[in-house]
């Protein structure tokens, strides 16, 4: 008995050590929350931009029409904007999508996702009627992002401490902030969250589909197809909607994908099958659904789950690839300079000393 309890004693400390070990002695993920934070970035600011003509209509003076249904709200964002000018929520709209845009960029991503995160839930809740389930699930990533190193690859940010690095200079006063198993932890923390929030979240969607009538019925996507707004490309919207095999297919797909995200994650394989599929879905509603920015924000959660070595082979392809455009491009940079030293010594300098001696000394 007194063997066995020390044995299990061992094994719950060799357990807690390893958890120790994997919460604050590195952050992991780094890749893939580099992913997030572009993909959930760039649908911030695609859904502000393609927006932007009809701000007032949807958040602004001429949104009276939704008073109604922000009187029944108790969501606090709901008084951020309220009675604002048109011109101080176009200051506040121009602020967030630019906020986004060095977020996507990397460019002081933690302030980037501070004002992104404030923006985006002070400009779009003002509007309950036409939010969507893709709204609450942007604005809990920039939530969780917040603890998360997302700038740490892929960004401006690396960009600059790697130049610092180079030259010999101290990390920046951002870096030295926290200690590093601090840094690590909090990191590791938002990316478990994040982690879960994103299964919980799929498997909520696809329990809420199967108890739709429509879904069960096999309609609903046919339903959708026949909606003016959801048919970017009537004639794609068309084909799918004639072809009853194609859209049992992407039916079968989404509930799949959604119902049993999370069980599928915890084997390899079925982890990449799951995570391809959830892909192709979400492509497929971007393209064919007008669902573009909902189905964006939703592919950088979902891409979250691709180990880093995975995105450093994708890097790698990618690099490759591109290697002989960036090439090109930096010979033809040289071409262009090599073209204005030409001019500067052959026109610019004769015509400048031309000028001195010539006139000026008159």
């Amino acid at each position: 008995m007194t063997t066995w309890w020390r044995g299990l004693v061992g094994s719950v400390q060799g357990l807690r050590a390893g958890i120790d070990d994997w919460l604050v002695g590195t952050r992991h993920a780094v890749r893939a929350a580099a992913v997030c934070r572009i993909a959930t970035g760039l649908a911030v600011l695609g859904l502000l931009a393609s927006n932007f003509s009809t701000r007032d209509m949807w958040v602004g003076q001429g949104s009276v029409w939704a008073e109604p249904a922000r009187a029944i709200s108790s969501f606090p964002e709901l008084t951020l904007l309220d009675g604002v000018s048109s011109d101080v929520l176009t200051l506040l709209y121009v602020v967030t999508m630019l906020a986004a845009l060095a977020f996507v960029l990397g460019w002081h991503a933690k302030a980037a996702n501070v004002v992104t995160f404030i923006g985006f839930i002070a400009v779009v809740g003002q509007n309950p009627v036409v939010g969507s389930p893709g709204d609450n699930l942007v604005r809990l990533t920039l939530l969780w992002l917040l603890l998360m190193r997302a700038s740490d690859h892929w960004s401006l940010d690396a960009a600059r401490r790697s130049r610092r690095l180079a030259a010999g200079k101290e990390a920046s006063r951002e870096e030295d902030a926290l200690p590093t198993w601090l840094s690590a932890g909090l990191h590791n923390v938002g990316l478990v969250a994040l982690g879960a929030q994103t299964v919980l979240a799929a498997m909520a969607a696809g329990l809420d589909k199967v108890a739709d009538r429509s879904w069960q019925q096999g309609t609903a996507l046919y339903s959708t197809l026949q909606l003016p707004e959801s048919r970017p490309f009537p004639a794609l919207s068309d084909l799918l909607a004639d072809h009853r095999v194609l859209l049992a297919l992407l039916t079968y797909g989404v509930l799949l994908s959604q119902l049993f995200f999370g069980p599928l994650l915890l084997n390899r394989y079925t982890r990449r099958l799951v995570i391809v599929l959830a892909v192709v879905v979400n492509v497929l509603l971007a393209v064919v659904f007008a669902q573009p920015w909902s189905a964006l924000s939703t592919l950088g959660v979902t891409l979250l789950f691709v180990s880093d070595r995975t995105w450093e082979r994708v890097e790698d392809v990618v690099l490759g690839a591109a290697q002989p455009v960036t090439d090109w491009t930096v010979e033809r940079g040289y071409d262009v300079l090599d073209g204005v030293d030409v001019v500067r010594y052959n026109v610019v300098l004769p015509v400048v000393d031309w000028v001195r001696f010539t006139i000026l000394r008159r």
